[in-house]
């Protein structure tokens, strides 16, 4: 058997120009995590390529010795930005109160259009071109984590730092969840968050009939003032 242990990145920087970057508590959740991560000792650590996610593996790596973690590509977030971007015309359209994001933007509008167009994405519903599917994304996401079974050894314990939504589609993906109900499971992942799984299995393929969550969404390791959502 092997342990997966599925790590999402630390605060970002929410409300920012630049969202890609850890807040001043974001960083003090990767240390946290790192003093965690000291006691698990792990024989593998991955990471996907956002600066969010590379901050808070080298945050966690300055509070203890990880091993050199492997960047995969296949672990970034799904295309959020892209998303608003390229859908806010055709959401607007349907919801013309929504135009007000441009003259007189406030927090509730923008997440509640956010919402709106990540519910329409979810479901396979809107698609255009050079925005990544729904469906394309949970394809990555598995590729990056048949990869990383296929890497781990018998008794191995592996880490993946990464975002929200990769962790709920991994979870989604062992209990044969829709790619909807994968992306709304990953709404509620908190900041610096663990949750794991345990591969038993002998080829250390993915076969998620053999693949158990053991916990979920766990900040048991960070203080009370440490737990956020975004």
């Amino acid at each position: 058997m092997a342990t997966l242990l599925l790590i999402r990145h630390g605060q970002a920087s929410y409300g920012q120009v630049d969202y890609d970057r850890l807040s001043e508590r974001g960083q003090i959740q990767a240390r946290a995590l790192g003093e965690h991560l000291a006691t698990v000792k792990l024989d593998a650590l991955y990471v996907g390529p956002l600066t969010r996610q590379q901050q808070t593996a080298a945050g966690a790596a300055e509070a203890a010795k990880l091993p050199p973690p492997t960047t995969l590509a296949e672990f970034a977030e799904y295309p959020g930005f892209d998303m608003v971007t390229r859908f806010m015309p055709k959401l607007v359209a349907e919801d013309p109160e929504l135009a007000q994001l441009v003259s007189k933007p406030t927090r509730e509008l923008a997440d509640r259009a956010f919402k709106t167009i990540l519910g329409r994405w979810s479901r396979d519903e809107w698609q255009i071109e050079g925005v990544e599917r729904v469906t394309e994304f949970t394809a990555r996401v598995r590729a990056g984590l048949e990869r990383v079974i296929r890497e781990a050894g018998a008794g191995a314990r592996v880490g993946v730092v990464t975002s929200a939504g990769p962790i709920g589609a991994a979870v989604g993906m062992v209990f044969g969840a829709t790619e909807h109900h994968m992306i709304r499971t990953g709404l509620v992942i908190r900041n610096a968050s663990i949750t794991e799984l345990k591969l038993r299995t002998q080829d250390f393929a993915w076969h998620p009939e053999k693949i158990s969550l053991l916990s979920f969404n766990s900040v048991s390791h960070l203080p009370t003032d440490l737990h956020t959502e975004y």
